[in-house]
């Protein structure tokens, strides 16, 4: 049952100074020791900025626009107390740099260094790198995929560039992963690394020479799920085999647990439709490197009829006769390890939709296309340590823009005991009863900041109307995203937005 309480923004809200506004293609937000940190980029050069998390106020800013020239932002993080900006630069051949800041003196300490080179050709021209990290941040792996050797995915073998280093950017082992089968017979869903310096890769491998994910007439998958270990420091790999059966898998994702195994989590469907999802799956792979069963949870028709309309409910239980009934257009967003072996799942409902219409003038037709981008409603699921369902919840939401994702979806917080999922909503939703449909939020269009706040041991669901963005303290605020907010302390957070006049506020 979602409980629902109207918390007055007045009694709750604070607003800070205004200050002259940074205009940038991308924006990173960072909290610690009641301060802020932003790392804003543009094509030619970064800004940080410090901000007073506590009085929401400026306090310093500096500008650098001593990169190389032509340089691609390629990760901002954290990585446990630091904070990294990776970028690369090609100059005859592909380089990562790194450049760590100094969060007390809003600061860079020193200039960009060179954390690896590529001679091979890199198969992406854009996010050339990937970055995972250990369940403890103390290893990362930065990974790559060189240009194939052949374009016909049937005589060709994916080589993989693999580095890993520990948490002071020390290279541990590196190599180039050559994949055991042809780029046809399989595809890499995820990449992983534990805190030995091992590296996982978890593929879908098809289990003859077709692409076919079903042989026809048959109820099983036409592939197996393949983790591949490759072990520090040789990069040697070893596959271990796990069977799907008629579980067709639309997405897995592999961590590292508290305790060192490794858990593979995710969707999957029947095989009708690959954006929808039938259930949850998880998989465990132990320090030894043996995979357990796959485990699977479906998803209730009752939770898909849940704010649901009167024909998705018609439709849901018509296909369930049939075992069929599935959340549509549901992307995996979140996993969250947590310290007592129980796993988080959290997938929000995506999809984009294109209309074109047709005009005569003259004898002359024009047409037009508009697309139109949706993020609806949240599933949240906890599996525990022994790999049971210990609850799964529909957090309803709607919400339409034309402008890309823009300030749509959510952001997600774990506190001591509870889930925090912050986004903005329709005020006509704040007291939406299960039975009904919830009113759309149309991006730009103001919105109040809600959040639902799930308890961790059962799984009740709160939700808080914190605030309007239309009047906060009698002031209009503008350009929010979810990427904005910040968790600065416990019942706490802040997010920065533009009021207008080249001005920012907190």
């Amino acid at each position: 049952m979602l409980q629902t309480f109207l918390v007055m923004a007045q009694d709750n809200v604070t607003v800070g100074k205004p200050y002259v506004v940074i205009d940038a293609d991308a924006k990173y937000y960072f909290a610690a020791h009641g301060e802020i940190l932003t790392v804003k980029t543009s094509r030619k050069s970064i800004t940080l900025q410090k901000l007073d998390a506590v009085n929401l106020t400026f306090l310093k800013i500096k500008l650098y626009d001593d990169f190389p020239k032509n340089f691609e932002i390629e990760r901002i993080t954290q990585i446990k107390n630091r904070y990294f900006v990776f970028y690369s630069l090609r100059d005859g051949v592909e380089q990562l740099f790194y450049r760590e800041i100094d969060f007390a003196s809003c600061s860079f300490k020193g200039q960009g260094k060179k954390l690896l080179v590529v001679n091979d050709r890199i198969a992406d021209r854009y996010d050339k790198f990937d970055f995972y990290f250990s369940y403890d941040s103390s290893a990362m792996v930065v990974q790559y995929r060189l240009s194939p050797e052949h374009k016909n995915d049937s005589k060709n073998f994916d080589e993989i560039g693999a580095h890993v280093f520990d948490q002071n950017m020390q290279e541990k082992w590196s190599g180039v992963l050559t994949m055991p089968y042809t780029e046809k017979k399989m595809n890499n869903l995820d990449y992983s690394v534990d805190s030995k310096g091992n590296v996982y890769i978890v593929t879908q491998v098809y289990n003859d020479e077709t692409t076919r994910e079903r042989k026809r007439g048959e109820e099983e998958a036409n592939y197996h799920l393949e983790v591949l270990k490759a072990s520090a420091p040789t990069g040697a790999i070893t596959a271990s085999k796990i069977d799907v059966a008629d579980k067709f898998i639309k997405t897995i994702w592999i961590y590292e647990t508290a305790k060192g195994d490794l858990i593979g989590a995710g969707f999957y469907n029947i095989g009708k439709n690959k954006s929808d999802a039938d259930g949850v799956v998880l998989f465990k792979l132990g320090t030894d490197g043996k995979p357990t069963d796959l485990i699977a949870h479906e998803i209730p028709v009752e939770i898909l009829n849940q704010y649901a309309s009167a024909k998705s409910k018609r439709r849901n239980e018509k296909k369930n006769d049939d075992d069929r009934a599935e959340f549509e257009d549901l992307r995996l967003q979140d996993i969250a390890m947590q310290e007592d072996g129980s796993t988080i799942l959290v997938g929000e409902q995506r999809f984009i939709v294109s209309r074109t219409s047709y005009s005569t003038m003259n004898g002359v037709t024009t047409t037009r296309t508009t697309t139109y981008y949706y993020c609806n409603d949240i599933l949240v699921t906890k599996i525990t340590p022994a790999g049971k369902l210990a609850w799964m919840k529909k957090l309803p939401k709607r919400q339409t823009g034309g402008a890309g994702w823009g300030g749509m979806s959510y952001t997600y917080f774990r506190g001591a005991h509870e889930h925090y999922f912050l986004f903005l909503d329709n005020e006509k939703n704040k007291d939406l009863p299960i039975t009904e449909v919830p009113a759309q939020h149309v991006d730009g269009a103001g919105g109040f900041l809600t959040a639902y706040k799930v308890n961790d041991a059962a799984g009740e669901v709160t939700k808080l109307s914190l605030l309007n963005t239309r009047d906060v303290k009698g002031m209009e605020v503008y350009q929010f995203s979810p990427s904005r907010i910040m968790a600065t302390a416990p019942s706490t957070i802040v997010f920065e937005a533009y009021k207008k006049k080249k001005e920012d506020i907190l």
